[in-house]
């Protein structure tokens, strides 16, 4: 069930970037998504960050360095072989949306709690 305090752009954003997530499975593999998934990640992250440093959050470090990881780990993708094996697509695509699930429930829920007693929400 959803909270009526939960930020709603951070909320769409999260579903866009599960739905490239899961494109990656797509055959056949199309190279240009993990691009597509770089760039929406980005302006995703670059928004928390204005946020996070907007409002002096506290725990900003933490959540830069987890943002920071999955830009180094897109980064080594976008370097793969585009005509990678299913198999690869499928584990590629588990290990994202893995990481980003325990990102969104964990540390973006806490960024959440914060901006959502700020004034600027």
């Amino acid at each position: 069930m959803q909270k009526t305090s939960d930020i709603i752009w951070q909320d769409t954003q999260h579903q866009a970037l599960f739905s490239l997530i899961e494109r990656i499975k797509e055959v056949p593999f199309d190279p240009d998504i993990l691009i597509h998934l770089k760039l929406y990640a980005e302006h995703h992250f670059v928004l928390e960050e204005t946020y996070m440093e907007t409002l002096a959050y506290p725990h900003a470090q933490a959540h830069l360095e987890a943002h920071d990881r999955f830009r180094e780990e897109l980064a080594a993708m976008l370097e793969t072989d585009p005509s990678m094996h299913p198999a690869l697509q499928v584990s590629l695509s588990d290990f994202l949306y893995k990481w980003l699930k325990l990102h969104v429930l964990g540390i973006d829920k806490q960024l959440e709690d914060f901006v959502m007693k700020s004034s600027a929400k």
